[in-house]
């Protein structure tokens, strides 16, 4: 039952875990594959070794339906399809770069990289929420109602969350957001940022709505 998207689930924790986006048991990841099901992956395993058996089915409060105990934050997963409906994955993991973002309170809220706006809509930041608690999914909901727009979450000294169309979509704006801070410690490294003008970021707004 719902062997590709499990598939997809095995592919896409293999790239995050071969791309150095996640390391041992780090992460997880999820696909809604209907109204009232979830696919997520199982607690305490290696996303770059998962197998179908390491795939639990629940429904959308996290009560199991088939399978092995789901992950930990499992409510991060449900607070975002709450927040945006029209997601069917969700990706979390702990890139490098941007978990180090996570960690700082060097976050920008000013737009320089028109791919962020174009392919992330934005990014948004939490604050700080003990892992795997009730705080989570109550830090979640509160940064993605500021960020309507927005496809990719900072977690304050935790990680980094992408959700999309499909997990390949979830996966991409992951890769996005790790380019994207990397880009930027590049910057800060060689000693400036130039920021977009207001005439410049609505430039980029137009062409995006155009």
């Amino acid at each position: 039952m719902y062997e590709k998207q499990k598939k997809d689930i095995i592919d896409t924790g293999r790239a995050l875990y071969n791309r150095g986006m996640l390391v041992g048991t780090d992460g997880n990841m999820s696909i809604r594959v209907s109204e009232d099901e979830l696919l997520i992956t199982a607690s305490g395993v290696c996303k770059g070794k998962l197998t179908e058996d390491l795939i639990c089915l629940t429904d959308m409060k996290g009560n199991i339906k088939e399978g092995p105990k789901p992950a930990r934050d499992i409510m991060m997963h449900l607070a975002v399809y709450e927040s945006r409906p029209k997601s069917q994955a969700v990706v979390h993991a702990h890139p490098p770069a941007a978990t180090g973002w996570a960690m700082t309170k060097l976050l920008p809220d000013r737009m320089i990289l028109p791919e962020i706006t174009f392919n992330l809509g934005g990014i948004a930041v939490t604050d700080f929420a003990l892992p795997t608690t009730d705080e989570v999914p109550v830090a979640v909901r509160s940064a993605l109602a500021g960020k309507p727009s927005c496809g990719a979450l900072i977690l304050a000294n935790h990680g980094a969350t992408t959700w999309g169309q499909d997990i390949e979509a979830a996966f991409y704006r992951m890769e996005t957001l790790e380019m994207y801070v990397k880009a930027l410690a590049v910057s800060k490294l060689l000693g400036t940022q130039r920021y977009l003008t207001e005439e410049e970021e609505e430039k980029v707004n137009r062409l995006i709505h155009t």
